[in-house]
């Protein structure tokens, strides 16, 4: 058994990494999905290794779970953050350059958002620059420095270990493990250091390994205090299960998603056998010779023989086809459900628990996320001695009634009977807000048809389902 070290996970880690792996290489397309090779795409039996390569080479995966991330995201960016009057002149002016990196409050707030809605959960550490030199240091000395606070995003999988205790009925965070690996020149090359950054109230460590190679061990390389009594990392969570745990609200979609592939990539398959009918013949000798190709004759020493090409007849084609139709449908009503108003769902927001009013899942997440935005900044403004940090607002005037439900419903149901077309289906979608305004329905038929002529899916070479007979 492994030696436990600063790099071991925690048991909600290892409970939530196989998900995050599983959409990450969604998110990531079809090259991503392609490298994954038959975790999502298995290998038939007696498929041969050459047959699979091919077939999972000329799969391509049609991303509705990005499309229905983006659309998610869109919806309470659509208008920039407020930042209310109540934020402090000394806290706005870091809002310009909130990372450090030349990421505005706005756009760094976006990301942190869209990895928290993807991954069920996303954290931001409130940094400070660690201080140098010996001897106290005052708030004017770090100002004189250009010392400032910063935001740090920390996606779901770097932080590989947490631990919270309740501290005066408050969940407080004790001990946070964070995973970094930084790319450092060596001469004419590049190396990879891994480091171990360990969190306590007041105190971080920085682990690295050190050693030859079989003989290495974790040590600690950096050391130094802060002033704050607590660990200044804030968590959202799209959807919380337990500490550390969720429910990724796209991981739904994501199986659905994967289940388009497969089915996909059988469909392509198919369709290969379909378009190349196969010579057969009936009372041909061992040695009778055989040339196919223009003018040549096909002949047999048997009155009873023939030759005939078998084609397929076409049920598997169009039973694919509408497989992935149905797929397809009930991907973008998953992408709807999130933006339909629920009664009685609340946020936890106190200005929501006091109210009634129903609100959808994507807005209970955009309340949630506001929460978590507005104690990173008062972190901000406790590293700056600033009583208090101010707030700030995202958009959310942007649910689905439930009458609006019932209408996409009905929209929805039009276009699977092929009565209303495709264009018509998607500018409704767009009125209803379903997919954002900045979507555009030609530049997505391009893509579309590109996509359906090189997976092979175009209708026009479906099958007649009667023609079952040799030629």
């Amino acid at each position: 058994m492994k030696k436990a070290g600063p790099d071991t996970v925690s048991s909600a880690y290892s409970h939530m990494a196989p998900l995050w792996d599983k959409i990450s290489s969604v998110l990531g397309g079809t090259e991503t999905m392609r490298a994954s090779g038959t975790m999502y795409l298995p290998q038939h039996d007696r498929e041969s290794n050459a047959a699979y390569d091919e077939r999972l080479n000329r799969t391509i995966l049609i991303n509705t779970t990005e499309q229905t991330l983006n659309g998610w995201v869109g919806r309470p960016f659509s208008k920039p953050m407020q930042v209310n009057a109540n934020i402090p002149d000394e806290l706005a002016m870091l809002l310009e350059d909130v990372d450090r990196q030349g990421n505005d409050l706005d756009v760094f707030c976006r990301n942190w958002f869209r990895d928290g809605l993807a991954k069920g959960f996303s954290h931001v550490l409130v940094d400070f620059p660690a201080l140098q030199g010996d001897g106290p240091r005052t708030l004017a000395d770090d100002r004189a420095a250009g010392l400032r606070p910063y935001f740090v995003h920390l996606p779901p999988e770097n932080v590989i270990s947490a631990h919270a205790e309740m501290v005066n009925g408050v969940e407080t965070l004790t001990h946070v493990r964070v995973h970094e690996q930084e790319v450092v020149r060596d001469g004419f090359e590049e190396m990879v250091v891994d480091r171990i950054r360990v969190y306590e109230p007041g105190l971080v460590e920085v682990y690295e390994k050190r050693g030859t190679k079989g003989r290495e061990e974790w040590v600690v390389v950096e050391s130094y205090n802060y002033d704050l009594p607590y660990i200044p990392i804030v968590t959202f969570y799209a959807q919380r299960d337990g500490f550390m745990v969720s429910k990724p609200p796209l991981l739904d979609l994501v199986n659905m998603n994967i289940a388009h592939w497969q089915s996909q990539s059988d469909q392509t398959a198919v369709l290969t056998v379909a378009r190349f009918p196969m010579l057969a013949s009936s009372g041909m000798m061992d040695d009778d010779e055989v040339v196919v190709g223009p003018n040549q004759w096909l002949a047999t020493r048997d009155p009873q023989g023939r030759v005939y090409y078998v084609e397929h007849s076409g049920k598997a084609i169009n039973s694919g086809r509408m497989d992935l139709l149905d797929l397809e449908e009930k991907m973008a009503k998953y992408g709807a459900e999130f933006l339909t108003k629920k009664p009685g769902r609340q946020t936890a927001t106190a200005r929501a628990l006091d109210s009634a009013e129903a609100i959808s899942p994507l807005q209970d997440m955009t309340h949630r996320f506001v929460d978590s935005v507005n104690l990173a900044m008062q972190y901000a403004s406790d590293w700056l001695g600033i009583e208090s940090g101010g707030t700030v607002d995202l958009h959310t005037d942007f649910g689905l009634s439930g009458s609006d439900a019932g209408a996409l419903t009905a929209l929805t149901e039009a276009r699977r009977s092929r009565d209303i077309s495709r264009e018509t289906y998607l500018r409704e979608l767009q009125r209803y807000n379903v997919l954002d305004r900045s979507f555009d329905i030609d530049v997505d038929g391009e893509s579309l048809r590109d996509e359906q002529s090189y997976a092979g899916l175009s209708t026009q070479i479906l099958v007649e389902e009667d023609d079952d007979e040799g030629v």
